[in-house]
């Protein structure tokens, strides 16, 4: 399967749990694991700390971007974020959700010690996050429906969450969306209600995958010159062949 192939399955992992068709087969790799359903990898999970190559390599560097330490992972599914985010010598404390334990108690078997500080609970993101009260540095929005053999952006991420994570940061704190298609809205469309409780923000695309990763904030960001620069070092720093595949521009906030 091509690379935009198996994003889009690993996507379907995050939020409704698998897709349908045959129950998921797990195999082994000389990295690791993967979750192998109808000939398509949805999810592989590293035994050592290290790049995977992909979208979640990206997601890691861009928590690497706020130096604090509490970092909530909304669609925690089997933890692709970890490996990245420790290679890049990430110390932060992880809190995990995702309405599947399957995913993480996948995690659990094939990962290790470097893990780290890591939390996590079965449950809905927003009833989760909607409880918290101790803010957070960086909140990852990564939740994503499986429907038709393909992925989509649930409503909820795009009506509900950018506002009620907004609330859930600390003032300097960053939030960070993986963005896919939606059902109904264009992705101007999108990327604008989305970013709306926000001032500031940037985006990064893709050349060989769709998703659009959103970073955005309450208080100004450095230049985008220079979080390019940072993020395509904590790339290149892990060895992450995506460093070559991102494009980062500075996200213009229409307020209404």
């Amino acid at each position: 399967m091509g690379r935009i192939g198996r994003i889009q399955a690993l996507n379907a992992l995050l939020m409704n749990g698998y897709t349908g068709g045959a129950e998921p087969e797990l195999q082994r790799t000389l990295r690791g694991a993967r979750l192998v359903q109808n000939g398509s990898v949805l999810s592989e999970v590293l035994s050592e700390a290290g790049p995977t190559h992909s979208v979640f390599d990206v997601l890691a560097a861009a928590i690497m971007l706020n130096k604090e330490t509490r970092v909530g992972i909304l669609g925690f599914a089997a933890g692709g974020v970890i490996a990245p985010l420790r290679a890049m010598n990430g110390r932060q404390d992880l809190y995990g959700v995702d309405l599947d334990e399957a995913g993480f108690k996948l995690f659990g078997r094939v990962s290790g010690d470097w893990r780290g500080s890591l939390q996590f609970v079965q449950s809905d993101a927003f009833r989760w996050l909607n409880a918290q009260q101790k803010p957070f540095d960086v909140l990852l929005e990564d939740l994503s429906v499986g429907r038709d053999g393909d992925v989509f952006k649930p409503d909820v991420s795009i009506d509900v969450l950018p506002a009620l994570i907004r609330s859930k940061l600390n003032p300097s704190g960053i939030a960070i969306f993986n963005l896919l298609p939606s059902d109904d809205r264009t992705w101007t469309e999108m990327i604008q209600v989305v970013s709306e409780p926000f001032r500031y923000g940037l985006i990064i695309t893709f050349e060989s995958y769709y998703n659009k990763v959103l970073i955005l904030s309450f208080k100004p960001l450095t230049s985008t010159l220079k979080i390019s620069r940072l993020l395509r070092k904590f790339l290149s720093g892990i060895q992450s062949s995506i460093s070559r595949d991102i494009q980062v521009r500075t996200l213009r906030i229409r307020k209404s």
